[in-house]
C-alpha cells in the first residue's frame, strides 16, 4: 500500500528535480553574455510507478539528464557559409591594400607619371635645343621608371607578406585542432560516466566555428562517444584525441618563394577551396601575379617603343664634332629593372630630339611624343595610358565584386548566426519565467515534505497510546 514514506520520497524527488532546474536556470542566466554558450535544460520524466492492489501509484519525478539546445545541421550550414565569409574578408582586405598601391587616379600614381613624361616630350618637340626642357624630360623619365619600380616592388612585398600570413594561419589552425583533440578526450571521459559534458561541448563548437572561418573543413560527431571527427581536404585530422597537423613547406618556384600546405601523411599538396587561407592564395597566386605581369608588360612596351624611336635620332651636338646617335633612352626589360640609360643620366644632351642631326630638328622628339596616342598593347588595342586604365578598371571591378559579395555573405552569416542564437541562446525573459516556475515547484515540494512530516508526527504520537 502507499505509505507516508512513499509520499516523503515523492516530495524529495520534487525537491531534487526543481533544485536542479534552479541550478540550470541560474547557470543559463549567468552565461547569457558568454560567447558560444548554448542554453541548457533539465529533462524530467515521471518516476516508475508501483503497482498495488488499490491501483498504480506514482513515485514522483526523475532527472533524466541536462541537455543543450543544439542542432548539427544548422551548425554545418553556418560553418559552410562562414568559410566563404573568411575567403571574401581576406580578399577584400588585400585588394584594399593593392588599390592603395596602384593609387589611380591620383597625382602621384603611374598614370600621372606617364602623362607627365609624354607632356615633357611634347615640350621638347616644341623647343628641342632647350637644356632646361631636356632636363625636365630626363627627370620625368626617371620619375616614370621609379614609379614602375616602386609599384612592382610594393606588389611583390604584399605577395611575400601573404606567405607570412599563410604560415600564421596554419599555426592557428593547428592550435585549434589540438584544442579539439583535447576536448574530445575530456568529453568522452566525462560522458562515459553517464554525465553530459555540455560546457565542454560548447567550447568545442566555438572552436569549430572559428576553425571554419580559416579553412574548408567539416566536423561530424561520433555519437557513440561524443567526439567530433574533423576533416580537411577529405583527410581526417582529428579522430578522438589523435591529431594531425597541417604541414608548412617553403618552396622556391621560378625564383619566387612560396609557402605551401602539405598533408602530413603523404606530403601531398593541400589546396583550400574556401576560408581565409583560400582568400590568401587567391591574392598571392592569382591576383598579384596577374597584376605584376600587366605592369611588366606595360613597362616593357614603353622601354621598347621609346628606345626604338630614340635610337634612330640624334642628340644635341653642342661643342661636339658630330651629334650622338644610336642611344637608348631607357635600360632594363620590365618594371623591375626599368631605368634611364647611362647616356641619358650622364648628359641630357644625349636625348635624341633630332631625326637628322641638323640644328633645330624636332622630328624625333615629336615621334616619341606621338607614341602616347599609338595603340600598341594587347595586339594593337590599347595605348599606354589606355592599357593602364584598363588594368586599373579591371582591378576596381574585382574589388567592387568582392565587396558586394562580402556584404551579401556577411548578411547571410549574420542571419544564420541570429537564427542559431534564437534557438540556442539564452532568452532572459524565458529564464526568469523558468526561475519562478522552479521556485514555486520547489516550495510546493517542500510543502509536501512538511505536511508528510506533520502526519508522521501525528502517527508517532498515536503510537504512544
Amino acid at each position: 500500500m502507499a505509505t507516508l514514506s512513499n509520499a516523503m520520497n515523492i516530495g524529495l524527488s520534487g525537491l531534487r528535480a526543481n533544485q536542479a532546474g534552479l541550478n540550470v536556470t541560474g547557470h543559463n542566466i549567468s552565461n547569457i553574455n558568454t560567447d558560444g554558450y548554448t542554453r541548457q535544460q533539465v529533462n524530467l520524466e515521471s518516476a516508475r510507478p508501483v503497482k498495488l492492489q488499490l491501483g498504480v501509484f506514482g513515485m514522483g519525478v526523475d532527472i533524466v539528464d541536462i541537455r543543450r539546445y543544439r542542432e548539427e545541421s544548422i551548425d554545418r550550414q553556418f560553418r559552410k557559409q562562414n568559410q566563404f565569409l573568411g575567403d571574401l574578408e581576406k580578399q577584400s582586405e588585400s585588394l584594399s591594400m593593392i588599390e592603395g598601391i596602384v593609387n589611380e587616379p591620383s597625382d602621384t600614381g603611374l598614370q600621372n607619371a606617364i602623362k607627365n613624361f609624354f607632356n615633357s616630350l611634347q615640350d621638347l618637340a616644341t623647343n628641342p635645343e632647350s637644356s632646361s626642357v631636356r632636363t625636365t624630360v630626363r627627370e620625368q623619365g626617371n620619375t616614370l621608371a621609379r614609379r614602375f619600380n616602386q609599384t612592382r616592388s610594393q606588389l611583390i612585398e604584399i605577395r611575400q607578406n601573404k606567405n607570412f600570413e599563410v604560415f600564421d594561419l596554419v599555426t592557428e589552425i593547428n592550435q585549434y585542432l589540438d584544442q579539439i583533440g583535447t576536448l574530445n578526450l575530456e568529453i568522452a571521459q566525462t560522458e562515459a560516466l553517464g554525465r553530459r559534458a555540455n560546457d565542454m561541448r560548447d567550447s568545442r563548437d566555438l572552436i569549430l566555428d572559428k576553425l571554419s572561418r580559416l579553412i574548408d573543413m567539416s566536423a561530424v560527431e561520433d555519437h557513440t562517444n561524443g567526439t567530433t571527427i574533423v576533416t580537411i581536404a577529405g583527410q581526417a585530422f582529428v579522430v578522438i584525441g589523435n591529431v594531425h597537423h597541417l604541414k608548412v613547406e617553403s618552396a622556391n618556384v621560378e625564383g619566387k618563394e612560396y609557402i605551401r600546405i602539405l598533408n602530413p601523411n603523404d606530403d601531398s599538396l593541400i589546396e583550400p577551396t574556401a576560408g581565409e587561407l583560400f582568400g590568401l592564395f587567391e591574392i598571392r597566386d592569382r591576383v598579384i601575379p596577374g597584376l605584376v605581369e600587366q605592369i611588366d608588360e606595360l613597362a616593357a612596351a614603353m622601354i621598347t617603343e621609346i628606345n626604338a624611336v630614340h635610337s634612330q635620332g640624334y642628340g644635341l651636338q653642342g661643342n661636339r664634332v658630330t651629334p650622338p646617335t644610336n642611344l637608348d633612352f631607357f635600360s632594363g626589360s620590365n618594371a623591375q629593372d626599368m631605368r634611364l640609360s647611362f647616356d641619358v643620366v650622364n648628359d641630357s644632351r644625349n636625348i635624341a630630339a633630332s631625326k637628322s642631326g641638323a640644328p633645330g630638328d624636332n622630328i624625333n622628339a615629336l615621334e616619341m611624343a606621338q607614341l602616347r596616342s599609338a595603340e600598341i598593347l594587347n595586339d594593337g588595342s590599347f595605348t599606354f595610358e589606355g592599357y593602364l586604365a584598363s588594368t586599373v578598371s579591371t582591378l576596381g571591378l574585382k574589388t567592387l565584386s568582392v565587396e558586394e559579395n562580402l556584404l551579401n555573405q556577411q548578411r547571410l552569416v549574420d542571419h544564420l548566426d541570429n537564427y542559431r542564437e534564437s534557438l540556442y541562446g539564452v532568452n532572459l525573459d524565458e529564464e526568469l519565467v523558468s526561475l519562478i516556475r522552479f521556485q514555486q515547484a520547489f516550495g510546493a515540494s517542500a510543502r509536501i515534505i512538511s505536511t508528510v512530516n506533520e502526519l508522521m508526527g501525528i502517527l508517532t504520537m498515536l503510537g504512544k497510546y
